[in-house]
């Protein structure tokens, strides 16, 4: 080795001969020389200086390749030297290591030919050239192994290079026709977690390990190629997933970071009034915002109009987060307005605080989709899922999955809340309700899953369920001699989509059970009537054609109570409870009193709920109220204890 830096020595010597007898044989060119002997001469210093220049180039060559490899990175046996330095060194403060294991080369070399693997190792050898810095040291030190040594490093520096080299692979896997994937694991020595260099090699490839195996858990989802977002600057979930487990795998314990995923509001109908070009060129900017945010350490695109990231928030408050996020979005809002001819976007955030390493990556997705969906409804469309939120979803969760398994095990149960007569004080008839007894003996009131039930339009069939029952209760009445009770029963909203379904399957009831039809009364709630007034007149129809009273309930929660008073053709209204909730004001008696002497005069049974005082039930009653329902007389009960009170 030294032997040739001193044969370069001497070509460098030599080439500086040759310049300046070139320049003498110029001089004497001038003062006479023979034309023919000088030709000579000149052609004998080129080729002096030819040759000096190709042995320079040689032995420089093989100075180059001395301790690289193939792959034109450090071999093994450069690495060693190098760790030896280390381990001699006085410390190895702010040193930081990253090794790198290549999936997939064993199938490459299997299928395609080790020639192809070689250029499967050469192509993410270069890559990796690209993501050092004059502190880095690469060096191969396996068959699709590779690791560096970087010093003076710090942990952002670490994460960046590692996502600047995974947004190139990202790049390049995109058109590759044998996609690039690779584990990470990098750890670095600082004042808090002090290593020795061979403890510093050992955490980092523990840590490459463990995202090794959590990306071949993923590939058994399928290979890569097949997996890979075909949406331009978009990223498939299984990726998202492996970004997310690489930072937190990898992460010091100092770090903090937040998952962020962000939707542009209403987005399809920018696309279908400006058209998916101009659409494609507003997600295409906000996307370049987004990257540009301080803090972020990725942003990718998700799918549609959504974008995903992860911000570093280490020593900040989620309360100055929320508020930086908000104010960026703004801006970003502004510069979107002036570049393209809108009037109006926002954007929405879920915000994700990683906090547990624990938590798998398909739940932080999850939960940050939730938040984001939250986000639409707060003013600065910037929501953080919390402990709160979480226990929401779980019960929406289980609400959800275990619904059909509880309908066939009947774990919903009929309740009975009586109403009284306004002119007997006894019990006129009864509303039927019902409550979610779970196999664990906790009972579930309809307010924690009802309206997860007419959001999923799963409550059609708890509807059929709870009509069943109650005709079931009035069949089996009669056959042990007993007395009826008229029963309300609620009709969901979710009915008046499939009007002829609902006529049809209660025909089939009323005719399998021979109920008489003095004894059922069905209760549609003012907000549905305003939004589905035709089909509701159509169900009332077929109602009366079959002499079955219908109740508008909640009369008075909506806008088009009066308005409509004089088209509606319920025979029943039922005033909201609201208008008892806050007790009995003057103003309030006033606006009682005229809603009963308009109802009175269209010759409609008036019905109130909510009744809990004397003070109230002596008003109502005094008015002209046909019957009272609350907890003054009674709360709903379960059916042994409304049986028992009626006997």
């Amino acid at each position: 080795m030294e032997k040739n830096k001193k044969i370069i020595k001497l070509c460098y010597l030599q080439i500086a001969f040759y310049v300046v007898f070139l320049t003498s044989l110029l001089l004497h060119f001038k003062r006479g020389l023979d034309h023919r002997a000088f030709a000579l001469l000149i052609i004998l210093t080129l080729l002096g200086c030819a040759s000096a220049l190709t042995l320079t180039d040689y032995l420089k060559s093989l100075l180059r390749r001395s301790g690289f490899d193939v792959a034109g990175v450090h071999d093994k046996k450069s690495l060693e030297e190098k760790l030896l330095q280390l381990q001699n060194a006085d410390d190895t403060l702010d040193v930081g290591v990253m090794m790198f294991d290549m999936n997939n080369l064993k199938m490459i070399n299997d299928t395609y030919g080790h020639e192809e693997g070689d250029v499967f190792i050469q192509t993410f050898a270069s890559y990796l050239t690209r993501i050092l810095t004059e502190d880095s040291f690469l060096a191969r030190f396996g068959g699709d192994e590779f690791v560096i040594v970087q010093n003076h490093a710090t942990w952002n520096q670490l994460e960046q290079m590692n996502l600047q080299l995974q947004t190139m692979i990202d790049t390049y896997n995109q058109t590759a026709d044998h996609p690039l994937s690779y584990a990470v694991g990098y750890e670095l020595s600082c004042k808090n977690h002090y290593y020795l260099i061979m403890d510093l090699l050992q955490m980092a490839d523990e840590k490459m390990y463990q995202d090794k195996r959590y990306k071949k858990q993923l590939q058994k989802n399928g290979p890569l190629a097949a997996r890979r977002s075909m949406l331009a600057e978009s990223i498939s979930t299984d990726s998202l997933k492996e970004k997310i487990f690489t930072l937190l795998n990898n992460r010091s314990e100092e770090k903090q970071y937040a998952f962020l995923m962000t939707d542009v509001d209403n987005f399809h109908l920018i696309n279908d009034y400006w058209g998916y070009e101009t659409g494609t060129n507003i997600l295409n900017f906000i996307l370049k915002k987004l990257e540009l945010f301080p803090q972020t350490l990725f942003v990718n695109r998700y799918h549609s109009d959504i974008f995903v990231g992860i911000i570093d928030i280490t020593g900040q408050d989620p309360a100055v987060v929320r508020e930086k996020i908000s104010a960026y979005h703004k801006q970003a809002i502004r510069e979107v307005l002036e570049s393209y001819p809108l009037n109006y976007m926002t954007l929405n955030t879920g915000v994700y605080y990683l906090n547990d390493t624990d938590t798998p990556a398909e739940e932080v997705i999850s939960h940050a989709n939730i938040a984001r969906r939250r986000a639409k409804e707060t003013s600065t469309c910037v929501f953080e899922y919390n402990t709160e939120l979480s226990s929401t979803e779980q019960k929406r969760a289980e609400t959800i999955h275990s619904f059909q398994n509880a309908l066939a095990k009947k774990e919903f149960q009929i309740y009975f809340q009586p109403k009284i007569s306004g002119k007997t004080q006894e019990i006129a008839s009864a509303e039927v309700l019902v409550r979610w007894l779970r196999e664990d003996g906790t009972l579930w009131f309809p307010d924690s899953f009802l309206p997860i039930l007419e959001e999923t339009g799963e409550i059609e069939s708890l509807d059929y369920y709870v009509y069943n029952a109650a005709f079931q209760w009035l069949v089996d009445r009669r056959e042990n001699g007993l007395p009826l009770l008229p029963l309300s029963l609620n009709v969901s909203p979710v009915h008046f989509r499939k009007i002829d379904t609902f006529t049809q399957r209660i025909t089939q009831l009323l005719d399998h059970y021979q109920i008489p039809s003095k004894y059922l009364v069905f209760e549609i709630t003012e907000t549905t009537y305003i939004h589905n007034i035709d089909a509701v007149n159509q169900m009332i129809r077929f109602f009366h054609d079959r002499n079955i009273r219908i109740s508008m309930d909640d009369f008075g929660s909506g806008y088009s109570s009066l308005n409509s008073l004089k088209d509606i053709l319920f025979d029943e209204v039922k005033i909201d409870k609201h208008f008892l909730s806050a007790g009995l004001s003057e103003k309030g008696k006033i606006v009682l009193e005229e809603m009963f002497h308009l109802l009175k005069r269209t010759d409609k049974w008036i019905v109130c709920e909510g009744v809990e005082t004397k003070e109230m039930v002596d008003f109502l009653i005094a008015e002209g109220c046909d019957e009272l329902q609350g907890f003054y007389y009674y709360k709903p009960m379960e059916q042994k204890k409304f049986e028992e009170l009626i006997a």
